[in-house]
């Protein structure tokens, strides 16, 4: 199966501090890969790298024939625009909006016409059939995790990152939410990076990979 995603001799690091380096690996279309490792080892910046919000310092990072070191600030954007799917431990929903807004957002940045029945197939795809209507203030965490998730899926990206997602949610709530997330990435084919410092989220991937200063590696969870 051809991937989705491919990182060769990734580095990062600020002057002569090495945050992480010599980081490879890759992920193929409807993958599900977990990235955990200790606090500070650089999991989130890693994952800004794959977004192309970060620079690195050495290697390449391809998502397709894409090779995102060739692309500038603005090729990038426009990049991530199209191509990624972001999901946020603090959800970033937008309150002035309603939910099904808030979900067809990407698709009115695209300058793709949001049509109410793809919103609606979205909202009932992570069991929020009939909330379109209302503000993100009038849902529960869990809810509001659902309505991120619906959006960075509506415009059906090749690439979906999450960072510690479950963070803000109650462990039932969570396990519910990481199940919607691995489902639903399957289902539209993207390739899912997952950071997480939680066993139970990771548990749900197809690989855990470990970060450490020096690379990445298989790791088993439990």
């Amino acid at each position: 199966m051809s991937s989705a995603l491919r990182v060769a001799g990734l580095a990062k690091r600020y002057g002569d501090s090495v945050v992480f380096e010599q980081v490879a690996f890759s992920v193929a279309p409807g993958e599900f890969v977990a990235i955990a490792g200790d606090s500070g080892v650089g999991k989130s910046t890693l994952l800004n790298c794959l977004a192309g919000l970060d620079d690195w310092s050495a290697g390449s990072i391809h998502h397709g024939d894409t090779d995102l070191g060739t692309l500038d600030a603005t090729g990038r954007a426009l990049w991530r625009r199209a191509h990624v799917g972001f999901v946020f431990q603090a959800f970033h929903v937008l309150p002035h909006l309603d939910v099904a807004q808030n979900v067809a957002l990407p698709l009115m940045l695209l300058g793709q016409k949001a049509t109410e029945a793809r919103v609606a197939d979205m909202l009932d795809a992570v069991g929020l059939a009939g909330l379109g209507a209302r503000l993100p203030q009038q849902l529960s965490g869990g809810q509001l995790q659902r309505v991120a998730i619906a959006r960075a899926l509506v415009h059906r990206p090749g690439l979906l990152l999450a960072d510690e997602p479950t963070g803000n949610l109650d462990p039932g709530t969570a396990t519910r939410v990481m199940e919607l997330l691995a489902q639903q990435t399957r289902a539209h084919g993207a390739a899912l990076v997952l950071v997480t410092h939680s066993d139970a989220a990771a548990a749900r991937a197809d690989r855990v990979l470990r970060l450490t200063a020096t690379g990445i590696r298989p790791a088993t969870v439990g």
